[in-house]
């Protein structure tokens, strides 16, 4: 009981020592001297500590990270039966359950195998500037869309074999299995040379079974889609990009978007939509097909429109 008093008595020197410290340094040390100091004490506080953190971003350069998406939808799955305190709910109207998510900042437990491990979603607001802010639209949040995210995963160093080699590949299992199990096709689109974080489900319910096309032509797009879906080791092994293309033509009404509403609920792949006359460099183009992620499709609107023809005789 003794000792427990010393320890207690010392920890608490101690803290009154550092508050001391600390307010000596405000009042009298330059910035520059403040900001050495406060970095030293952290970097020896990180390394007598026995606990080991890995920050998980949203992208990779200009590709988003696949352990990112995945530890999103594993905690959404998991923040009703765990120790988060604060929680993000949403649900669209052709939803069936509700969405999920950490609030920004908050944290959850996670037990894997007897280990414990600690999760934190970190959000850095970005303000948008004035110009790109659209007074009419509904969603009133809308000048705090752009935020870098991250989140951090803590636990004791003696763990990080499991944590690599079982865990973070167990998240990634688990997360493909709910994405699986949701039957939404959602609808993304560009904002600001980016694809747009708050995507919408799509709300066409056209099918196969409902599209008016010849009996087939419909069997023979249906089976090439679900060699595609399914090839994708095979396109791999012979060494080919895994994409598949389809030119759609013809003036408004003749079904071009039922056909491509009926593909993406046939694949469950979600939609990206890009009108190319709003992308004015190469290099946004180049931004937004490198982070569109895998099992999607790309549909570019008006593409003929996009081209300035030339007189091949001048």
């Amino acid at each position: 009981m003794s000792e427990a008093k010393a320890v207690l008595s010392i920890a608490a020197s101690l803290a009154a020592s550092a508050m001391l410290i600390g307010s000596i340094a405000n009042d009298f040390l330059p910035t520059e001297v403040q900001d050495y100091w406060y970095s030293s004490l952290h970097f020896v506080s990180q390394y007598l500590s026995s606990r080991i953190t890995i920050v998980i971003e949203e992208f990779l350069g200009l590709t988003i990270n696949q352990v990112f998406e995945a530890t999103h939808l594993y905690l959404g799955d998991r923040t009703t039966t765990n120790s988060a305190k604060r929680l993000r709910v949403g649900k669209s109207e052709k939803e069936k359950t509700f969405r999920t998510t950490l609030d920004r900042y908050e944290e959850m437990v996670d037990v894997f195998e007897e280990v414990t491990l600690k999760w934190k979603l970190i959000c850095t607001q970005v303000p948008l500037l004035v110009e790109y802010i659209n007074p009419d639209l509904e969603d009133h949040n809308a000048s705090l869309r752009s935020e870098v995210r991250h989140y951090e995963l803590s636990f004791h160093k003696k763990h990080t074999d499991t944590v690599l080699n079982l865990y973070l590949p167990h998240v990634l299992k688990k997360a493909k299995a709910v994405k699986e199990d949701c039957n939404t096709v959602k609808l993304h689109t560009v904002l600001r040379n980016c694809w747009d974080a708050n995507n919408v489900v799509l709300k066409h319910a056209m099918t196969f079974k409902d599209l008016t096309l010849d009996s087939e032509l419909k069997k023979m797009i249906i089976k090439d889609l679900d060699i595609f879906r399914n090839g994708k080791e095979y396109y791999r092994r012979v060494g080919r990009v895994w994409k598949r293309g389809y030119l759609l033509f013809g003036p408004p009404g003749t079904g071009k978007s039922n056909l491509i509403a009926s593909m993406a609920n046939h694949l469950k792949f979600d939609i990206y939509h890009l009108d190319l006359t709003d992308i004015q460099f190469s290099s946004d183009l180049q931004f937004l097909l490198l982070t569109m992620p895998s099992r999607s499709m790309l549909v570019i609107e008006d593409n003929d429109c996009s081209v300035e023809l030339q007189n091949r005789e001048s």
